[in-house]
């Protein structure tokens, strides 16, 4: 291990004594002729300790001056070596703790086991300072947040426990959750199951400014958490909330090793707090490995050991294979040798939770004393190189203890003084004499009890209502063009040929994973990081400019994915952007070309050369009349909560590209219709709306006949796919394509998968007309959409981020981070 010099105050000593002030120390170590202030009852202690068999001689005097100093020194380092935190506990306690024999449960994990409390705030610091690393930036620390709300939240729940007599930890962890959401800047109201009563969280670390760090949260989190709160329950092992089998949740699983009793009950509770909100085996079943693992290490257990003896808690008959297979794999290591990214990749898939702990054993393992080549280890790989480089410090932190980490200067996470917060209030209230002063309660308050919640009449859902609903319907329309998209080119006789007499019912598989994604979900994704930048450009804006032009910049951008050069794609753009910015840009996985319209191709390319400025319904640059443009619809639906101002807005972004007025009405009429399923409005309900609308524009005749059609083909239910095409076309005009889209949605009476199987199963533009009946679908029917839609889907990760930071921008309290700028530029 390596030894730190004590000739000065470390960094985070120096930050902790900014957080908690107090004496200072005497001076530095080997400083001859200084002065100390008179000893403290702790320190008297120590000089006793020390004197024992030595005679008090000049010599002596002065060395005990000197060790003094080195000891006061270390006292105000939360980050002192473990040999120090434990010799500081026995000073503490060695007179009053629990005598001999007593209840060892009410000693606690901080009174039975004197070195716990810096393995603590070495787990945390392990975490935040392995995100860092990944991330980049000291400040870019959003899921230890995450981490640390739980750990206060278990905090909070036993003392509930004290005061009350019962607890219970999930909920706690829950609640936790749902006060780091808070801090990340997002309205109470959006936080928590509608409740007039209530004002928000007080105190603690929900109402630190420093919570609000760079680095964005795990997507699932975001998703289940904002389901929650939109009246959902959440979710546990026997009934699970998704089947997201990602690593997003398994670091909160750490939190249960505070708790529990044992490493059984650590195991059990860590997979309940991941499964709140992931419900994939993979996505909860290593939190609670996590926990009963870190339940050993807290307690000076070997982490060959602990992990060994975790793995083994496990049913036989639901075992966890990846990071069972990591510690056999690490075993058997030859000495000196580290996994390579080839070796990792092929023992584990590092996207899932499973996976992601078996890298961070394998890691800590293979560099059990060095902390940063363990960090590079568990960040070469495929997968979420953040959570398994958190889980791999969470270990080697517990292991070690906080000296390990040798934070240099500028090196340590702009979260450490809370880290150190939550490590010395856990150290208390699970310690063997929890504090009980009204300070301290104030940090810790008991939650009150909560009145029975009541429905409100006529209550029109908002907050993290529509926000999940509209993450949803972005899923919705990706799985709606991937499953259509395998088909497009085929005729329906084709198409049964191909698939059976029912035609493509699951996606085709094309590699990893099936659901593969098109041009149409592309051009999506760009149009809403458009319309997420006009949205910063037009913060504080009474009327905000249409964001025209930020679609068309981020259109641009999509042409450089289609394998043309900056300087090529860009056209006026690249006078202001001598480089394509933002982020959606940077994901390498969409520099492909997946057959796109060739309007918009063309249209794109001419723009780009200078040939023709912006589309605007006054100056139609073509007469096209294809459907590429109509899930422009589905961003524009968040611009206003005004129908006129919608529709008009999803009308100037069809322009852009397409010239036909049946476009820009089709669009204009979708974009009406997804705003209002947003609100919780029912298709019937929206569709009425979006006619109303519809009525204000001339020469709409063949835009209302299309919608018409659809509906009263719909009335007939599911109709063979020759009907389709003779009543409502075959998909490849927008018009036809908003057409089969209502009408397969409405047939199907909320059954997702079979409505979107209409959609596709015909002979015409499938793409688009799966895109328009899933997105519909997903609003409407949310709850008969398999996970494996999503899951299944191609870069699904970058389609819930876009999706989930639209409604951030457009929801009541905008992110203000200099990361989240950096992100959408406001141009």
């Amino acid at each position: 291990m390596a030894t730190r010099s004590y000739d000065a105050v470390p960094p985070v000593a120096r930050t902790a004594e900014r957080e908690h002030p107090r004496q200072s120390t005497a001076g530095t170590a080997g400083g001859v002729g200084e002065r100390t202030s008179a000893l403290d009852e702790n320190e008297a202690r120590l000089l006793a300790v020390l004197r024992a068999g030595r005679a008090p001689d000049e010599a002596g005097d002065e060395r005990r001056r000197r060790l003094l100093t080195v000891w006061r020194g270390l006292v105000a380092d939360p980050a002192r070596p473990l040999w120090a935190t434990g010799l500081l506990h026995r000073l503490t306690w060695s007179q009053d703790s629990p005598s001999e024999g007593a209840d060892s449960a009410r000693a606690g994990l901080f009174g039975e086991f004197p070195e716990a409390q810096g393995r603590l705030l070495g787990m945390l610091h392990g975490c935040a300072v392995a995100e860092a690393f990944v991330r980049g930036n000291t400040a870019a620390t959003a899921r230890t947040t995450a981490v640390l709300s739980v750990v206060e939240a278990l905090v909070h729940a036993h003392a509930e426990r004290r005061t009350r007599g019962e607890a219970d930890p999930v909920s706690a962890a829950l609640r936790g959750q749902q006060r780091w959401l808070y801090s990340r800047g997002i309205a109470w109201n959006q936080c928590v199951p509608h409740r007039p009563d209530s004002t928000g969280p007080q105190g603690g670390l929900a109402a630190d400014a420093r919570m609000r760090t760079a680095g964005e949260g795990d997507p699932v989190t975001l998703t289940s958490l904002a389901r929650i709160a939109a009246g959902e329950r959440p979710g546990s092992p026997e009934e699970p909330v998704n089947s997201a089998g990602s690593a997003g949740a398994v670091p909160l699983g750490a939190a249960a090793a505070l708790w529990a009793a044992d490493a059984r009950s650590a195991l059990v509770l860590g997979e309940r707090i991941a499964a709140l909100t992931h419900g994939g085996r993979d996505g909860y079943r290593p939190a609670g490995v996590l926990a009963a693992v870190l339940f050993a290490l807290l307690r000076g257990e070997d982490l060959e050991r602990s992990s060994v003896a975790a793995l083994e808690l496990l049913p036989h008959d639901r075992p966890c294979e990846q990071p069972a297979e990591a510690v056999r794999l690490a075993r058997f290591r030859p000495a000196g040798l580290v996994p390579s990214r080839r070796n990792l990749e092929a023992a584990a898939d590092g996207s899932t939770g499973s996976g992601a702990l078996a890298v961070a054993l394998r890691a800590a393992l293979g560099c059990p004393g060095d902390f940063t080549g363990a960090l590079r280890v568990a960040s070469d790989h495929g997968g979420d190189t953040v959570a398994s480089a958190m889980l791999c410090g969470q270990l080697l932190g517990a292991l070690h203890g906080p000296e390990l980490l040798d934070l240099g200067p500028h090196r340590a996470p702009s979260v450490a003084p809370l880290a150190e917060r939550v490590t010395a209030e856990a150290a208390s209230e699970f310690g063997p004499r929890p504090e009980r002063t009204p300070q301290w309660m104030g940090h810790h308050p008991v939650r009150p009890e909560e009145p029975e919640r009541e429905e409100v009449p006529g209550h029109e859902p908002d907050g993290a209502a529509w926000q999940s609903r509209f993450v949803r319907c972005v899923r919705g329309c990706a799985a709606g063009e991937a499953l259509g998209g395998a088909v497009t080119a085929e005729t329906w006789r084709e198409i049964r040929d191909r698939y059976g007499s029912e035609g493509i019912r699951e996606y085709v598989p094309a590699g990893y994973p099936s659901g593969r994604i098109g041009s149409e979900t592309q051009l999506l994704l760009f149009t809403l990081e458009g319309v997420v930048r006009a949205g910063v450009a037009g913060r504080g804006d009474d009327s905000p400019r249409l964001p025209t032009r930020q679609v068309q910049h981020a259109c641009q951008r999509w042409l450089h994915t289609q394998h043309l050069s900056w300087a090529r794609a860009a056209g006026e753009f690249l006078s202001t952007a001598p480089e394509p910015d933002g982020w959606l840009v940077e994901q390498r996985a969409l520099f492909q070309t997946r057959t796109p319209g060739r309007t918009m191709m063309r249209t794109l390319i001419a723009f780009a050369k200078g040939q023709r400025e912006m589309g605007a319904p006054e100056t139609p640059d073509n007469d096209s009349d294809g459907s590429t443009a109509l899930l422009r619809a589905v961003p524009a639906a968040l611009w206003s909560r005004e129908d006129a101002e919608t529709f008009h807005a999803a009308a100037e972004l069809a322009s852009l590209t397409h010239g036909h007025r049946d476009v820009r009405l089709s669009t204009g009429v979708l974009a009406v219709l997804v705003a209002r399923l947003l609100r919780g409005a029912s298709i019937p309900e929206g569709i009425t709306a979006a006619l109303e609308t519809l009525d204000e524009h001339p020469e709409s005749g063949n835009v209302r006949a299309g919608v018409t059609a659809a509906l009263e083909l719909a009335e007939s239910g599911v109709v063979p796919p020759e009907h389709v095409e003779n009543t409502l076309g075959s998909g490849f005009k927008a018009v036809e394509a908003l057409g089969i889209g209502l009408y397969s949605a409405l047939s199907a009476h909320g059954d997702f998968a079979q409505g979107l199987r209409t959609a596709v199963n015909h002979s015409g533009n499938s793409a688009a007309c799966g895109a328009v009946s899933g997105g519909l679908l997903a609003l409407s029917s949310p709850e008969t959409m398999g996970e494996h839609w999503f899951l299944e889907l191609e870069l699904r990760d970058t389609v819930e981020r876009m999706a989930t930071d639209a409604t951030l921008e457009f929801g009541p309290a905008p992110p203000e981070t200099s990361e989240w700028f950096e992100r959408y530029p406001a141009s």
